[in-house]
């Protein structure tokens, strides 16, 4: 028994020692891929800060072939994605546009009328009231003087009866 117990605890040192090589295996590959990454770039940066050999490098690079084509997709896809962004800017403007049209919002003009319209309808219907007010005062004037009339014909046969 003893020896089983020493044989697992010998498997299971076994498995901790492998994962964490391959934990430290991962690590160092990504290290790697970086180092080379660093070289390739300061090897880039290097040529190209040297004016000589930067003016050969960007020249031989112009008359590649795949650098060529390379641009020409860039162009492309840029030109593509510009052409998407502005329909999409240009269609909800057009949409805006089309609702306050619908409401009446771009139409000056035509609101101007609708405001001068109202305006005249506003002074018909206060002209009318005023109309309406006149007749009124009119009407109450007449009273009032059938009224004074008949109060100096009293007064009158009154002073005559008096006398």
């Amino acid at each position: 028994m003893a020896d089983k117990e020493k044989q697992e605890k010998n498997n299971n040192q076994e498995e901790k020692n492998n994962q964490t090589e391959t934990k430290d295996g991962g690590r160092s590959a990504m290290n790697v891929n970086y180092a080379i990454i660093g070289g390739v770039v300061g090897a880039g940066v290097g040529l190209l800060s040297h004016p000589g050999t930067g003016k050969k490098v960007v020249g031989s690079l112009g008359k590649s072939e795949v650098v060529r084509m390379a641009g020409n997709e860039l162009r492309r896809s840029a030109q593509e994605f510009i052409t998407e962004q502005a329909l999409i800017t240009l269609r909800q403007t057009a949409t805006g546009y089309m609702s306050k049209y619908e409401n009446g919002g771009l139409l000056p003009f035509n609101k101007k009328k609708q405001d001068e319209t109202a305006e005249q309808e506003q002074e018909e219907n206060s002209s009318s009231a005023q109309n309406d007010e006149i007749e009124e005062i009119k009407e109450e004037n007449k009273n009032l003087n059938e009224r004074l009339e008949r109060i100096e014909e009293m007064l009158s046969s009154l002073v005559e009866s008096k006398k």
